[in-house]
C-alpha cells in the first residue's frame, strides 16, 4: 500500500491486490481471460478441475508423460503457472502424487507479480488432503507468495476454517504478516463474513489488538468491510480499543461512516456511551424484548394478545352467551388452556440440551489435527467442532445462531417459546402447539 493511500477508498482496494484471484472457469489466480496456445498437459488438468472423478485425467496425465517425458511436468503455461498449481487448485490429490512420483516440481512461484506456490492455491479452494501431500513432500508451511501471503493467510482470506485449523496444528507461525502487516486475523475481519473463523484465530492465539503498518488493527478492517458480526466480535475481546487513529488519524467509527455502514455506525456509539459510563453496563431494552437478533417479540405478542384481548372477548362476548348450551366444549377449554400454558412455560425455561462449552476434549482435538489420518482420506476430523462454543458436537447437533449456543439433536429455534427445540424440550414444546392448535378448533366449534 502506498504512502498516499486515503482511509476510505486505495487501501481495501491495494489490501485486495496481494488477495489470490479464482474467476469462474479455467480462469488461473491473477490470469485474464484470452490465453494463448493450449498445452495438453494443462488441458488434461484442467478437464478435470470441477470434478471428483479423476481416474481419467491422471490416464491422460501418465500418456502425456510417456510419449513427451517427464519434463512436460515442468512446463509452465502462458501465464506462468505449472501442472502442480493447477493440480492443487482443482484438489486433485492423485494427479499431485502422479508429480511428485515423477520428480516434477511443485514448490516453485508463479512467473508472475504475484508469485503464488501451488500450496497457495491449494488452499484457495480449502483442500486439506493436497495441503498435506506437500507437507509430507517437504513443502513449507510457511511459504510466502511475493506479496509476503503464507498458506495460513490465504486460507483466511478465502475464510477456510478448517483448514486454518490443520495449518496452526502442523505448526504453521501465527506472526507471520503479508507486507503490509497484516495477519491471518486482519485478513479474517477485513472479509468479515469469517466470524467462526475469527473465534478460531483469536483462541488459537492471535492478538485482536495488533496494529499492521498502517497502525490498523482488526477492528478498523472489519468497520472498513462493514459487517456486523466481525465488528461485535471483536468489540467484545478485552483490551480492543474502538476509538483508537489509525496512521491517518481515522477511528473503526469514522471508517464505518465514511463507508455508511450505518448499523455498524449505530454499534459503536452504543458501545462507546456503554464504555464511558459510569454506570453499571445494564441494556434494559434487551433484557425486556431480547438482544438484537433474538427478540422475545413475539413470544409476548402472543402472552398479551392471549391474556388482555382472546381471554376479555371469551368472558365478556362468548362466555355469557354460550355456557349452557355448549358447557362441555367450555370445560375442555379452561382444561387445554391450564395444559397449553403449562406446556409454554416448561418450554420456554427448560434447557433444549445446550452443550458444554469449553471443553477438555475441544483444546485435545484442536493439538491432535494435524494428526489424524482422516486427513488421508479426504475426510475432515475438525466438521464436529464448534469453534463458538469450543466443544465437540454429537451427531444432530447444532449450533444455533440465535442462542449462540450448541444444541443437542437440535430442530429450529421457535421465536414463540424464545427458545431453542431440542433434545430436552422438544415435547414441551409439541404439547404446546398442540393444544393451541385445540384451543384454535374449540374456539370454532363454539
Amino acid at each position: 500500500m502506498a504512502s498516499t493511500i486515503t482511509p476510505f477508498q486505495s487501501q481495501p482496494v491495494a489490501k485486495l491486490a496481494s488477495q489470490i484471484n479464482v474467476p469462474p472457469g479455467e480462469l488461473a489466480p491473477g490470469d485474464e481471460k484470452g490465453s494463448g496456445v493450449k498445452i495438453p498437459v494443462f488441458e488434461a488438468i484442467k478437464s478435470g478441475q470441477f470434478s471428483k472423478k479423476q481416474s481419467q485425467e491422471l490416464n491422460q496425465m501418465r500418456t502425456i508423460v510417456e510419449q513427451q517425458g517427464v519434463g512436460v511436468l515442468s512446463q509452465r503455461d502462458d501465464k506462468g503457472h505449472t501442472p502442480a498449481h493447477w493440480a492443487c487448485l482443482g484438489g486433485h490429490t492423485s494427479i499431485l502424487r502422479f508429480i511428485i512420483e515423477n520428480k516434477g516440481p511443485i514448490d516453485e512461484p508463479s512467473a508472475n507479480d504475484l508469485g503464488a506456490r501451488p500450496i497457495h492455491w491449494a488452499c484457495v479452494n480449502g483442500h486439506i488432503a493436497v495441503v498435506d501431500i506437500l507437507v509430507q513432500a517437504g513443502v513449507s508451511l510457511d511459504a510466502a507468495d511475493n506479496k509476503g501471503c503464507t498458506p495460513l493467510i490465504v486460507a483466511c482470506q478465502y475464510g477456510q476454517t478448517m483448514l486454518a485449523g490443520y495449518l496452526m496444528g502442523k505448526g504453521a507461525r501465527l506472526q507471520l504478516t503479508d507486507k503490509d502487516g497484516d495477519n491471518a486475523l486482519h485478513w479474517a475481519a477485513f472479509k468479515g463474513s469469517y466470524s467462526e473463523l475469527m473465534r478460531l484465530l483469536i483462541y488459537s492465539g492471535f492478538n485482536p489488538r495488533q496494529k499492521d503498518n498502517y497502525l490498523q488493527t482488526p477492528l478498523h478492517l472489519a468497520c472498513i468491510n462493514g459487517n456486523l458480526t466481525a465488528v461485535r466480535e471483536l468489540c467484545e475481546q478485552d483490551g480492543v480499543e474502538i476509538d483508537l487513529q489509525d496512521k491517518n488519524g481515522k477511528t473503526p467509527l469514522m471508517l464505518a461512516v465514511g463507508r455508511k455502514h450505518d448499523n455498524i455506525v449505530a454499534y459503536l456509539k452504543k458501545e462507546a456511551k456503554f464504555r464511558n459510563s459510569i454506570l453499571p453496563r445494564i441494556d434494559f431494552w434487551s433484557i425486556v424484548f431480547g438482544p438484537p437478533g433474538n427478540t422475545k417479540g413475539p413470544l409476548l405478542f402472543f402472552v398479551f394478545a392471549t391474556l388482555f384481548w382472546g381471554y376479555p372477548m371469551y368472558i365478556l362476548k362468548c362466555l355469557p352467551l354460550t355456557y349452557y348450551e355448549f358447557q362441555p366444549l367450555h370445560i375442555i377449554f379452561f382444561v387445554v388452556n391450564i395444559f397449553m400454558w403449562i406446556s409454554l412455560y416448561h418450554a420456554n425455561t427448560t434447557d433444549p440440551g445446550f452443550l458444554p462449552r469449553n471443553i477438555p476434549e475441544y483444546d485435545q482435538a484442536i493439538r491432535q489435527v494435524a494428526h489424524f489420518d482422516e486427513w488421508k482420506q479426504g475426510n475432515n476430523p475438525l466438521a464436529r467442532l464448534c469453534h463458538t462454543c469450543r466443544t465437540i458436537k454429537p451427531l444432530r447437533a447444532k449450533h444455533c445462531r440465535f442462542c449462540n449456543r450448541c444444541v443437542q439433536e437440535f430442530d429450529h429455534h421457535c421465536p414463540y417459546i424464545y427458545n431453542c427445540v431440542g433434545y430436552h424440550n422438544s415435547q414441551m414444546q409439541i404439547c404446546a402447539q398442540k393444544s393451541k392448535l385445540l384451543l384454535h378448533i374449540d374456539k370454532v366449534r363454539v
